[in-house]
């Protein structure tokens, strides 16, 4: 009998070990697959931003927000690459939406250029423009491109060869052959 109960004491004890093992190994398990996780972002290269939220705000009560996936910042050349950029301006309770694939803050973070696949939504005035290429001051809000361009106001569709938008587009000026479309 004291043999039986010195073997199953014995069994016991090796079943507790074996599940403490166990539970030991998926704990630090779990933590060094939590530690690649943050590893796998190589935050040594300097300049560069993951997640961006950056926002302005005037004292007239004008908002300018804008959010990137990416941001690379030139401190020498004092330039800003945006990747995936949202921005967002909103002025007098009328907000206008714009995006593109790459956003530039060039010249002293005074000027922008938006690249490839750019396109501006104003809801509230039913407003829709697409081209490939604009570029602007800040301040003033004025935007032009020389490249092809598509604005759709309420039910109108303009078609131009290039666009001056002045005062973030209360005053929106389409150069060359316009083709004017109304549904």
């Amino acid at each position: 009998m004291k043999f039986l109960l010195r073997a199953k004491f014995i069994f016991i004890i090796l079943t507790f070990l074996i599940i403490a093992t166990l539970a030991f190994n998926y704990i630090n398990r779990t933590k060094q697959i939590n530690q690649e996780k943050i590893e796998n972002i190589d935050l040594s290269k300097e300049g560069i931003t993951v997640g961006v939220n950056i926002e302005k705000n005037h004292p007239n009560g004008d908002k300018i927000k804008i959010i990137a996936d990416l941001m690379e910042e030139n401190k020498e050349k004092k330039i800003i690459k945006l990747i995936n950029p949202v921005t967002k301006i909103i002025k007098e309770n009328n907000e206008t939406k714009i995006t593109s694939n790459y956003g530039y803050i060039v010249n002293n973070y005074s000027k922008f250029k938006l690249d490839k696949n750019v396109k501006i939504y104003n809801s509230k005035k039913k407003f829709a423009l697409k081209t490939e290429k604009i570029s602007g001051i800040f301040n003033t809000g004025d935007m032009y491109t020389n490249l092809p361009v598509i604005i759709q106001i309420r039910n109108s569709i303009i078609q131009g060869s290039s666009l001056s938008l002045k005062s973030y587009g209360e005053y929106v000026k389409v150069f060359g052959k316009a083709k004017l479309t109304i549904d």
